[in-house]
């Protein structure tokens, strides 16, 4: 029997194998944070000359942002695989909604994307000399999640990036979740994809949190890191007063996407108690 469509949609892939053979028993430590760090500041500076010798492009930071990834989950000797890749319509920009809770899920998010994608981020990174610098300059969005008017102007530069073709990925929780449960959603991400009428894709990031635990200044080896994406979901003529129901939507679709979404959903929670 041949595979139907949303089948062939929704196949697993492997985007990146194990570097090296698993150690025994499995180890953690600080190195691949170091790693990390260190791969952070090669890919800014290098970003950074690109710029000042007028050669940089939305091109030349998605071939700098591949090899990050990369090297970054090799590091670790970790596994990335995906899941509904095949949602993508090449040339459409979306943007993307899913689970928080590990500083793996960004390069996870790089690696599984398909295509152009940045970031809205907290504005303080965009402080922290070079790599703030080098996030700014190649289409990350800095928000100011303190001050409201600020932060919608911000996102401006969100809008001009999806009209760019380039994907958005906007953490709806507003920050990361260090309980690894779903924590209530932010309306920000739902007005920017609305305003635009750019479709949301719902995703499910699971693995990253145990390779590289919150608030933990150390990684796990061997790990493997698994994203869902599931159907995008529409958002042209979205009224203000619907806006409550497309984020219900959006959020039971990234609770589904986990496989187990009695144990994750942290709103439902925090209304029971």
């Amino acid at each position: 029997m041949s595979p139907t469509p949303r089948q062939d949609q929704e196949k697993v892939e492997v985007i990146l194998e194990r570097a090296r053979p698993p150690s025994v028993p499995r180890r953690s430590d600080r190195m691949p944070v170091w790693k990390t760090m260190q791969y952070t500041l090669d890919i800014s500076s290098r970003f950074l000359l690109r710029l000042l010798v007028g050669r940089a492009s939305v091109e030349a930071a998605d071939r700098l942002i591949d090899g990050y990834w990369r090297r970054i989950f090799r590091s670790g000797n970790a596994v990335l695989q995906v899941a509904g890749r095949g949602y993508f319509e090449p040339g459409q920009a979306y943007v993307i909604m899913s689970n928080h809770s590990s500083l793996l899920d960004i390069p996870a998010l790089m690696g599984a994307v398909p295509g152009s994608m940045r970031m809205v981020m907290k504005e303080e990174l965009s402080r922290v000399p070079i790599w703030g610098q080098a996030l700014v300059a190649s289409g990350f969005v800095a928000i100011d999640r303190k001050q409201r008017d600020k932060a919608i102007a911000q996102l401006e530069k969100a809008k001009r990036m999806l009209n760019k073709g380039v994907s958005i990925w906007i953490s709806p929780e507003g920050t990361r979740s260090r309980t690894g449960k779903l924590a209530p959603f932010k309306k920000g991400g739902f007005h920017v994809a609305t305003q635009l009428g750019i479709p949301i894709i719902p995703a499910w990031i699971e693995g990253a949190a145990d390779i590289v635990p919150p608030d933990q200044f150390r990684a796990v080896y061997d790990g493997t890191c698994t994203v869902r994406f599931g159907a995008p979901i529409a958002t042209v003529d979205v009224t203000p007063d619907q806006l409550p129901a497309l984020m219900g939507e959006v959020r039971q679709s990234i609770l589904a996407l986990s496989g187990r979404a009695a144990e994750v959903d942290g709103e439902a929670m925090r209304r029971a108690a």
